[in-house]
């Protein structure tokens, strides 16, 4: 266990977002409590599970990790907790299931909110009790394992809708770490595709412009879309002596473009209008960015000055109503 080791290239960063979730990671990594990484897809859910592990005394034990997502229904409850032999027709042979696998290490549960309902009870009972019921078992199986559960959706919200039991809830989300999405922290992508870079052995940089282009990209699949943007670039580059230039970033362009067509057409077919769509953005922005107008006028596209004027019109517009 080494506590002050890198986070990794996908966690890189010196933000004020990103130094808080380092702080949180170190110091959740050296509990015992089971926790729950949430965030938007591709924001670094896995990357984060993966330091939990590695920063913490578990370290030298197993790392597990499986999509409940992936998984049909009628298999995870074998899949987590194993069976015996003929415990069902095509159990050829006992199976030891995810749980075991992960003894004395830390067990990550993907996509928590596609846990059936009726696997939720015993999943509780895994974490209250430490002991696993494979199916076709007569008796359960005492296991120590650290529970490190994901989710791109708001979990409470799975609760209020009656998706995921309020109980399994509070005992899993003993520690909760919100991961913010790559738009809100601007500042932290040159840092991480220089990251990205060195990770895979290259002597490339980033030259200015290509820089501004990173930048200026809304990134709606997060660190995820950025990882895959810097391999394309240097799987199509050549020279390692060459600088990453602007037109190498093109693609990004078409990407936002076709997105863009996408939301207008969905915009149109709901009757939003451009006022409403306006306002939504900049609120949206405001709010990702915490109240800073520079960042949120980055952000959608506008100098702090054009965006501070609509912010203006918008009060004079809602006191004259």
């Amino acid at each position: 266990m080494d506590s002050h080791a890198p986070l990794g290239p996908l966690l890189a960063g010196s933000s004020p977002p990103a130094r808080a979730l380092e702080a949180l990671v170190r110091k959740a990594a050296l509990s015992p409590a089971p926790a729950v990484v949430v965030g938007e897809g591709g924001c670094g859910k896995s990357a984060v599970a993966a330091a939990l592990h590695r920063l913490g005394p578990r370290a030298q034990g197993p790392l597990v990790a499986t999509s409940l997502a992936a998984l049909a229904p009628t298999l995870i409850e074998a899949e987590l907790f194993g069976h015996e032999e003929g415990a069902f027709t095509g159990a050829g042979r006992a199976r030891l299931g995810r749980f075991r696998q992960a003894h004395g290490g830390t067990l990550v549960l993907e996509d928590l909110d596609h846990l059936p309902l009726e696997l939720q009870g015993k999943l509780l009972r895994v974490l209250q009790e430490g002991e696993v019921e494979p199916v076709g078992a007569e008796r359960p199986v005492k296991v120590d394992v650290r529970v490190v559960a994901t989710s791109a959706r708001d979990l409470r919200a799975s609760v209020a809708a009656g998706m995921l039991r309020s109980d399994l809830y509070w005992r899993v989300a003993v520690l909760e770490i919100a991961l913010p999405p790559l738009r809100a922290r601007s500042e932290d992508i040159v840092p991480l595709a220089e990251a990205l870079i060195a990770s895979a052995g290259s002597r490339r940089t980033l030259a200015p412009q290509a820089a501004e282009r990173l930048v200026a990209h809304p990134w709606p699949g997060n660190v995820r879309e950025l990882e895959n943007a810097i391999q394309r670039v240097l799987a199509l580059g050549g020279d390692e002596g060459r600088p990453i230039e602007a037109a190498e970033l093109d693609f990004l362009a078409a990407e936002v473009a076709g997105r863009a067509e996408e939301l207008a057409q969905r915009a149109l077919a709901l009757g939003i209008t451009a006022d409403a769509l306006e306002d939504a953005l900049i609120t949206a922005a405001l709010r990702e960015q915490r109240g800073n107008i520079a960042a949120a006028a980055r952000q959608v596209g506008l100098s702090r000055r054009a965006l501070e004027y609509r912010i203006a019109r918008r009060k004079d517009g809602a006191t004259e109503r």
